[in-house]
């Protein structure tokens, strides 16, 4: 258990770095590292996600990998790769599941039980081909126009949230009215704007009492509990901008919460992995409704 503490402060001060270096573009590193590899993935196959897909998001985009593709030293061993040495792995955390006796029914019960695991880069190692990988490079370079992402279109016309397009110079999820509030689509500079900031209130749109119910102790904009669930929203908004090959510019506003979610992650080292497996679910959740 300490060692996975360990690992989520180590993957906390990471995320603070970055937000304190890059100020409002603290969050390009992802949407870089999408444009170029695509998202995280495993050489089983299976997708990284919540706090995963962050932590090596961020190591790739500062690595300057050219692939998305992380396993373990066993992993690459079984497919017949050999990492190289000398090199640097990065620790990812999953959660599995461990039986225990409850003191006081006296009944075993299980609770989850976070493992960390040191992961290699495909980059890393020798002797494996990546065959099966698809390339996505060449899919994004130049996405500017609306048109041209009509798998994010699509997405969002499937959805059943209510969404409304008004010429104003903001963008808002109202929960008493269950309502995303937009811009008219052609005041967005290109298509990466309207998306990154659509998806961003969609994730927010999740959180509704019928829904995720994420606002129990909304608070004030600028305190704790408001930033955390502004950070929820824009790791959610950076997911789905990687899974629908959207290359998203950072919202105008985010200056305005960096400070309250650079407080919010100092003061709890495990924010950041919460609010990743909420974003998690969030996108699981607007992916399954609109499938």
């Amino acid at each position: 258990m300490t060692k996975a503490i360990d690992t989520m402060q180590e993957i906390t001060n990471k995320v603070i770095s970055q937000m304190e270096l890059h100020g409002t573009d603290w969050s390009r590193p992802w949407r870089d590292s999408a444009r170029a590899v695509g998202n995280p993935i495993s050489a089983k196959k299976r997708e990284y996600t919540g706090i995963n897909f962050l932590n090596l998001g961020f190591i790739t985009a500062m690595s300057g990998y050219k692939s998305p593709v992380f396993a373990t030293f066993k992993q690459w061993k079984s497919l017949g790769a050999t990492v190289n040495k000398g090199s640097k792995g990065t620790h990812v955390l999953f959660y599995t599941t461990l039986k225990i006796k409850d003191k006081v029914t006296g009944e075993d019960k299980t609770i989850p039980y976070p493992k960390t695991y040191v992961v290699f880069n495909a980059d890393q190692v020798t002797g494996w081909d990546g065959s099966w990988l698809e390339e996505t490079d060449s899919e994004l370079d130049g996405v500017q126009d609306w048109n041209d992402i009509k798998t994010a279109d699509q997405f969002i016309a499937k959805l059943p949230a209510k969404i409304e397009y008004k010429p104003q110079n903001q963008a808002f999820y109202s929960p008493a009215q269950d309502i995303v509030v937009l811009p008219e689509r052609h005041q967005f500079k290109n298509a990466s704007g309207f998306y990154g900031t659509a998806l961003h209130e969609l994730i927010h749109w999740t959180g509704h009492s019928s829904r995720h119910d994420r606002f129990k102790s909304y608070g004030k904009f600028g305190d704790k509990d408001y930033a955390f669930e502004e950070l929820v929203a824009e790791l959610g908004s950076a997911m789905l901008s990687n899974k629908l090959k959207v290359d998203s510019e950072p919202r105008a506003d985010h200056a305005k919460y960096l400070n309250s979610w650079i407080k919010c992650l100092k003061s709890d080292p495990k924010a950041i992995t919460k609010a990743a497996a909420l974003s998690q679910k969030a996108c699981t959740y607007l992916t399954e409704a609109a499938a």
